[in-house]
């Protein structure tokens, strides 16, 4: 699929103007509140965000590399994407009350 050339840099801007907001309103809460499960979900915004900008760089530099390296960036980004929704999730937890039951 071809696309022009500033939608990349238009999608990565996007992105950006998006998470960095989100993220500096993590750690307000984080340090307002000073509860670690804040910082559970900061590091999944980092970790998702990172795998979110090596998405778009493998999306613009897709006809220039082999398929195996385009596949193993692709499998690398989905174990970046557990590994980041394992902190949210670890986050959820610790924000729950503590009588709650699961």
């Amino acid at each position: 699929m071809f696309m022009e050339e500033e939608v990349i840099v238009y999608l990565r801007a996007g992105f950006l103007i998006v998470m960095l907001p989100v993220m500096a309103v993590v750690l307000f809460l984080m340090l307002k509140f000073k509860r670690m499960g804040y910082g559970w979900f900061l590091i999944h915004l980092v970790l998702f965000s990172i795998g979110a900008l090596w998405w778009i760089r493998l999306l613009e530099t897709r006809a220039f590399t082999s398929s195996i390296y385009n596949s193993l960036m692709i499998a690398m980004i989905g174990i970046l994407w557990l590994i980041s929704m394992i902190f949210f999730v670890k986050g959820l937890f610790s924000l729950r009350n503590k009588g709650a039951r699961v």
